[in-house]
C-alpha cells in the first residue's frame, strides 16, 4: 500500500459523517484518528477507544462491533476500509483475516455488601450513596460502557428551586396555567391528594393576588403537575396514576439530589431555567456539559476513584436466592466465564423494556398498534433484563401497559440526539403542509398521539436564539447534520420550506401568526400554555421527527 496518511469521513451515531485520519505504512495501519466531535458524549466512546486499538494491534478489520454502538462500529470500520483501499489494499481481504484470539479468563467468585445490577444513571447512583455510607460494592453491566439510559436522556433534571426560580420572569400563559390548574374541581383530584391540592391552591392565589412577575414553583405544584401529567385510561378502561408516597418521595428529594449531584462535581448552569419536552413547567436544572453525559462520566469517575470498577459486557443471567431472600447474582461474562457475587443487599437499575418491541407489544394495553419496526429513544441495552430478574423473586409487576411514546425522535434512527430539542415554551411544531397542529407545551403523550394523526413525520422549527435554548446538542454536532443533508438549515423561511418541498407561503404564515401570539400572550389556535421565544432571527433551522416507543419502567 502507498504510504499516507487518509482523511476519511465515516457514518457515526450521531453524525452522518465522522472525520476519520488513517495513517499508513506499507502494508500497515498504524494509527487511526478519529473526530468524534460530532457524536453524543457517553454513547460511543468505547468504539472510538476500543477498535482503533484492536485494529492496529491485530492489522484485520475482522473485528466485532461495540454492542450498543453497532453504527459507530461499522463506521470506523468501514473508514479505515476506505483508507485501505485508497491506498491500494484490498479492504475485502482485511475484513476476512483471522479475527483477534479472544482471551478468556477463570471463573471468579466474590463477596460484598451491595451488588447493583446495571451502570446507567441509577445503578451508578446507587453505587455511590453505598460507598459513601462505607458499603463493599460491585457494579455489574452488561454493556462494553456506562451509562444506560441516562447517556441518552436530555438533561435537564427536573426540581423545584423556588429562591432560583423567582429570579426568572414569569412567560406569557403560566399564570393563566396556575389559574387554570388551581380551579380544578376538587372532585377530579383522588383522595391522596386533595390536602396538598388544597394546599396549592392557596399558594397559587397568593401569588397570584401578589401581582408578581417572577416565576412561581413549589414543591406542591411539582407533586400535583406529576400526578396530573401521569393520569391515564388505557383501551381497557384501566386507570393509573402515580401512588402519593412515591410521588411525594420524589418531588421532595428532587433538589437534594441535584445538590449531591452538584457536591460530587456536575456542574449546571444557573443562567437558565429549561424544562425536557412534556414536562409542564419551567424547573429544569440543566447541567453545562451536553445531555446525560454531564451526570454519568461524573458518577462513573467517582466509584472509579473509590476503588470500584464496573464489571463491563458483565450480563446478569440469575439472582441468587437463599430462604426466600436474595442473596447475590451469578453472571456470564463476554469470555463465557462466570462472576458470581455474593451480596447482602441486590440493586436492580437494569431499566425498563422499550428497546425490547416484543416485550412492548406483549404488555402494551395503551396505543392501538406498536408497529414490529418501530425504533426506540432508548439503549439497546434496555430488553427487560431487570424486569424478568425481579419476576424471578417473586416480584410484582404495576403499569406495565402504559408504554410511553415520545414525540420528537430521528425518524431514521428513533434517537433524541439530532434536531433542535429546546424547553416546549419555544417549540414550533409543523406538519408536512407546513402547519401548526398541536398545542406543544402538552404532554408527551398528547404529543405523541398528534403526531400520530399527522402521519407520524413532522418538523420542529427553530431560529437562531430558539437554537440556542436547545439541551440536546451542540453546535458542533447541528453542523456536523446540516452537512451530512439530515438537518435543514437556511437564512429564510421560504428557502427552509423549499429545501424540504412544503410551500413557502403557508410556513411563513404559519410562523408569523405564532410570533404575533408571542406578542399578545395569548394562542387562539391551539392554546399553548407557555409561549416562549419568537422565531424571527435567521438562521432558521428544520428537524423531521417522528413518534418512536419509549418504554416504561416497572414499579
Amino acid at each position: 500500500m502507498k504510504s499516507g496518511k487518509y482523511q476519511v469521513k465515516a457514518k457515526g451515531h450521531g453524525s452522518e459523517s465522522m472525520p476519520m485520519e488513517v495513517d499508513i505504512d506499507g502494508d500497515k495501519v498504524t494509527s487511526i484518528k478519529v473526530d468524534s466531535s460530532g457524536e453524543t458524549k457517553g454513547v460511543a466512546d468505547e468504539v472510538f477507544r476500543r477498535l482503533p486499538k484492536t485494529i492496529v494491534e491485530n492489522q484485520t478489520l475482522n473485528v466485532d462491533a461495540v454492542s450498543g454502538a453497532t453504527i459507530s462500529s461499522h463506521g470506523v470500520i468501514d473508514g479505515v476500509a476506505e483508507a485501505i483501499d485508497e491506498a491500494g489494499g484490498d479492504s475485502t481481504e482485511w475484513k476476512n483475516r483471522e479475527k483477534p484470539a479472544a482471551t478468556k479468563v477463570e471463573d471468579e467468585e466474590i463477596t460484598v455488601d451491595v451488588a447493583v445490577v446495571g451502570a446507567g444513571g441509577a445503578g451508578l447512583a446507587a453505587a455511590v450513596r453505598s460507598i459513601q455510607h462505607g458499603e463493599r460494592v460491585a457494579v455489574l453491566e452488561k454493556y462494553p460502557q456506562i451509562g444506560g439510559n441516562t447517556s441518552r436522556a436530555g438533561g435537564p433534571m427536573n426540581a423545584a428551586e423556588p429562591e432560583w426560580q423567582s429570579k426568572f420572569k414569569a412567560l406569557p400563559g403560566e399564570k393563566q396555567t396556575l389559574e387554570d390548574l388551581a380551579n380544578t374541581p376538587i372532585e377530579q383530584i383522588d383522595l391522596e391528594y386533595r390536602f396538598d391540592f388544597e394546599r396549592l391552591q392557596r399558594q397559587i392565589k397568593e401569588y397570584i393576588d401578589s401581582g408578581t412577575d417572577y416565576l412561581f414553583d413549589s414543591t406542591l405544584l411539582h407533586e400535583i403537575q406529576t400526578y396530573l401529567g401521569g393520569k391515564r385510561t388505557d383501551l381497557k378502561g384501566n386507570e393509573i396514576h402515580g401512588k402519593y408516597a412515591l410521588v411525594h418521595q420524589l418531588v421532595t428529594n428532587a433538589l437534594n439530589s441535584v445538590k449531591w449531584l452538584q457536591d460530587l462535581g456536575v456542574k449546571f448552569d444557573n443562567s437558565q431555567v429549561t424544562e425536557p419536552v412534556g414536562g409542564l413547567w419551567r424547573r429544569g436544572h440543566k447541567p453545562v456539559e451536553p445531555l446525560g453525559y454531564a451526570f454519568i462520566h461524573v458518577l462513573g469517575d467517582w466509584i472509579r476513584e473509590h476503588g470500584v470498577d464496573p464489571y463491563l459486557e458483565t450480563r446478569v443471567e440469575k439472582l441468587i436466592i437463599e430462604d426466600g431472600k436474595v442473596r447475590g447474582v451469578i453472571a456470564t461474562r463476554a469470555d463465557g466465564s462466570t462472576l458470581t457475587v455474593h451480596a447482602k443487599a441486590v440493586i436492580l437499575t437494569a431499566g425498563g423494556f422499550g428497546a425490547n418491541t416484543k416485550m412492548v407489544q406483549k404488555y402494551n394495553t395503551y396505543w392501538p398498534n406498536i408497529a414490529d419496526d418501530s425504533t426506540t429513544t432508548n439503549s439497546p441495552a434496555i430488553t427487560g433484563d431487570g424486569i424478568n430478574l425481579g419476576l424471578e423473586a417473586g416480584a410484582d409487576l404495576f403499569g406495565m401497559g402504559f408504554i410511553q411514546l415520545m414525540p420528537v425522535a430521528d425518524p431514521k434512527t428513533g434517537e433524541l440526539f439530532t434536531g433542535v430539542v429546546t424547553p416546549p415554551a419555544n417549540y414550533i411544531m409543523v406538519n408536512k403542509k407546513g402547519k401548526r397542529f398541536v398545542n406543544e407545551f402538552a404532554e408527551r403523550d398528547v404529543l405523541a398521539k398528534a403526531v400520530i394523526e399527522n402521519g407520524g413525520l413532522i418538523y420542529q422549527i427553530a431560529d437562531d436564539k430558539i437554537k440556542d435554548t436547545a439541551y440536546n446538542t451542540t453546535q458542533e454536532s447541528l453542523d456536523a447534520q446540516v452537512k451530512a443533508g439530515t438537518l435543514f438549515r437556511a437564512d429564510t423561511l421560504e428557502d427552509l420550506a423549499k429545501q424540504i418541498g412544503m410551500n413557502p407561503a403557508v410556513l411563513v404564515k404559519t410562523i408569523q401568526d405564532y410570533n404575533s401570539y408571542v406578542d399578545r400572550g395569548e394562542d387562539p389556535d391551539f392554546h399553548k400554555n407557555v409561549l416562549g421565544l419568537k422565531c424571527e432571527v435567521a438562521p432558521f433551522s428544520e428537524k423531521a421527527c417522528y413518534s418512536p416507543h419509549y418504554g416504561r419502567l416497572s414499579n
